[in-house]
């Protein structure tokens, strides 16, 4: 069992919900890493509009993917497939928690080294620091999904 095996296993409302999600994050990567790179040491009004998007997409992701792990309930136990078919699946599912642990792990890093800068925080640590944000906020809410469709017996081993 795969991750894209996992796909019919999640309600459809929970699918399309952290479809909007993920495409909501797409969207709030690509406007932080634009002001992230293409901005100097203040922000014009374009790029204000562009960090403004990417802040809205932020929290439009983490609201999206939130209520789709919320909404989706825990697997059947009576529908689990045999046991030899789970690893690969647990694997994948467990690397987004490890994902969004390194990626909280790079917002640490990025605010801090902002926090200490003589002049306080440029507008590219502070992208970089919603970049991070959003991409942790997205693994660890799609772990949270993804473990609830996972079957029952592979969530208690290792």
């Amino acid at each position: 069992m795969l991750f894209g095996d996992l796909a019919p296993l999640v309600r459809p409302l929970s699918r399309w919900l952290a479809t909007a999600g993920w495409f909501c994050t797409l969207v709030g990567l690509g406007a932080g890493l634009i002001v992230a790179v293409g901005t100097g040491v203040s922000l014009s009004p374009s790029m204000q509009a562009i960090q403004t998007i990417s802040l809205v997409a932020t929290a439009t992701a983490a609201l999206l993917i939130g209520t789709a792990a919320a909404s989706q309930p825990l697997s059947d136990r009576h529908d689990d497939p045999e046991p030899w078919y789970y690893p690969a699946a647990a694997a994948q599912v467990r690397s987004f928690l490890l994902g969004a642990i390194v990626l909280l792990l790079g917002l640490v890093g990025f605010a801090t080294a902002g926090l200490f800068m003589p002049s306080g925080p440029s507008p590219q640590s502070i992208a970089f620091s919603q970049i991070f944000l959003l991409g942790s906020v997205s693994c660890g809410l799609t772990f949270l999904l993804l473990n609830k469709v996972l079957p029952i017996a592979e969530r208690r081993t290792r």
